[in-house]
């Protein structure tokens, strides 16, 4: 008679499946035990709106659609900051008339519940998106140019972009106009005054910043000021916040500054030793290539990849050495510089820069990443001009349901770890899949050939779920549609996200990541003592 052993008790050797003559599944370790290694934000992953969507501020009413809001809030909660170059160019003007697509979708909303959608308003928005392609070149072509002019805003500009946030579950940070001078030499506040006066009056829950990239005003402006006087003025603003009661406990972040070449770690570090006393958190930017001339390798370039983690090394140097209480922020990042590598930063190859930046600055000590864009000019965006979702916006949705705030050690033998790069994290603890003492590891294969990861012997019993991420149609890495596990994701309606489906691997199974792919895994009951 056969005796059918229950599976717990067959031998695990039986459990390994059987790898391709000459190939090596690589080995796994993960540092399970004791306490984790750090702890990232609740709000990691956070979002920026650039500034550029006000360069003709009735575009800011296509913040209403209803498809956009569902996207948002999906990716909720998070920090949604507005800036850019463009803030530095924006002007509020309480008295002046909104344009009228502003001021047709604001007088709706008066009319209805706050949080509703706006179904009135679609004629309209269907316009603003058939017009918004021009208006795109216009502000790329800008940007190319260097050439920036003022834009005024209203109080519709505003009440649209808060109750935008707001209604999506993220907390707005506004961006203030720093290169308003008296003098040309110290900040002009009356401007930034006025608008923090009509945002007090609506109770509008906001935290600022100041300026956006001062390393580059010359550039930008012809105005030159250094970080001993930017400090000055972050000191200037904190003390006009404190007058109002709204705002004496709103937070400041800055300088926002960006890549950290040689004069801009110098700006960097006399802003701190100046103003770094009133600001909350320090942020900076970072984009690993120019959109102009970026090439499909350097988005698969181990290389390329590694020049991030020399860079948040640099800023966090200066930082401790400056201000060591504080916490670092990437305030504005992405792929490539000036909106974007046109069909590359919009498909899926550009998840490989994506995943790796949130892998990176999670284990190197970065407390929020804030991708630049949401929605926007240019190819980085998330979501794209027809409101479709992006490879990169399923990516950062799979990141936020299954990737938790701690983050645990995870080394790899028998392969290149940096062609196979791998990270762990605690599994998101709100996940309603998952429990305490799982954990989520993510990994990126930049190998031509499919690679193979083996768990250490004592999980071998566990149950793992797999979410491969593998680019959809003839265009490969290219494509601008991409599948988990198999099946395309796609909205099944304007308001509705599909189910982000596991595809469970039994116990002993070797975890497959084919050539130039990405995925999610989590490893069930693992019991992970930093998890508990």
């Amino acid at each position: 008679m056969l005796l059918l052993l229950p599976l717990p008790f067959l031998p695990l050797l039986l459990l390994l499946p059987t790898l391709a003559e000459g190939q090596r599944a690589a080995e796994l370790r993960l540092g399970l035990r004791g306490s984790p290694r750090g702890e990232v934000n609740p709000a990691f992953l956070s979002l920026t709106l650039d500034a550029s969507l006000a360069r003709d501020p009735r575009y800011v009413a296509l913040l209403s659609n209803s498809k956009l809001r569902a996207l948002a809030t999906a990716l909720s909660p998070g920090f949604l900051r507005f800036g850019g170059t463009e803030t530095d160019f924006l002007i509020f003007d309480p008295n002046k008339d909104s344009t009228s697509e502003e001021k047709i979708l604001w007088e709706l909303q008066a009319q209805q519940e706050a949080c509703g959608s706006r179904p009135a308003f679609a004629a309209v928005g269907k316009v603003l998106l058939a017009q918004w392609p021009s208006q795109e070149k216009l502000i790329l072509a800008e940007q190319n140019r260097k050439k920036h002019k003022n834009t005024t805003i209203t109080k519709n500009t505003l009440d649209i972009l808060y109750n935008f946030a707001n209604c999506s579950g993220f907390h707005l940070i506004f961006g203030l106009n720093a290169l308003l001078r008296k003098g040309g030499l110290q900040w002009d506040s009356s401007n930034a005054q006025a608008l923090l006066d009509y945002c007090a009056s609506q109770r509008y829950n906001i935290s600022w910043e100041l300026g956006n990239e001062p390393n580059s005003f010359r550039k930008k402006s012809g105005i030159h000021i250094d970080g001993f006087q930017l400090g000055q003025d972050f000191i200037h603003l904190r003390q006009l916040l404190d007058n109002y009661a709204l705002y004496q406990h709103a937070k400041l972040y800055g300088p926002d500054v960006g890549q950290p070449r040689k004069h801009t770690q110098r700006l960097l570090r006399s802003f701190l030793k100046s103003g770094g006393k009133v600001i909350d958190s320090v942020t900076w930017h970072h984009y690993y290539v120019n959109g102009r001339s970026a090439t499909r390798g350097d988005f698969l370039s181990p290389e390329v990849l590694d020049t991030f983690a020399t860079a948040i090394y640099e800023v966090l140097e200066i930082v401790e050495r400056t201000v060591p209480d504080k916490k670092v922020w990437l305030g504005e990042t992405s792929s490539a510089y000036g909106g974007g590598a046109p069909r590359l930063s919009n498909t899926y190859v550009a998840g490989f820069m994506w995943l790796d930046k949130l892998g990176l600055s999670a284990r190197q000590g970065i407390d929020v990443v804030m991708r630049q864009v949401f929605f926007g000019a240019g190819t980085y965006h998330l979501v794209d001009a027809n409101f479709e979702p992006l490879p990169d916006y399923w990516l950062s949705l799979l990141y936020k349901k299954l990737v938790g705030t701690k983050v645990l050690q995870v080394g790899l033998a028998g392969a290149d770890k940096r062609k196979l790069r791998v990270y762990l994290h605690c599994t998101n603890s709100l996940n309603p899949k998952y429990r305490e003492g799982d954990v989520t590891l993510f990994a990126l294969n930049l190998y031509n050939v499919t690679q193979h990861l083996q768990l250490p012997d004592y999980l071998l019993s566990k149950h793992v779920d797999q979410y491969l991420l593998l680019p959809h149609g003839k265009e490969n890495i290219l494509s601008r549609s991409i599948e988990l596990n198999g099946r395309v994701l796609r909205m099944l309606d304007d308001e509705t996200l599909p189910e982000l489906m596991e595809k469970p691997l039994g116990p002993g199974s070797l975890l497959g990541l084919p050539a130039f792919s990405y995925g999610f895994y989590v490893i069930k009951n693992a019991k992970a003592i930093a998890c508990i």
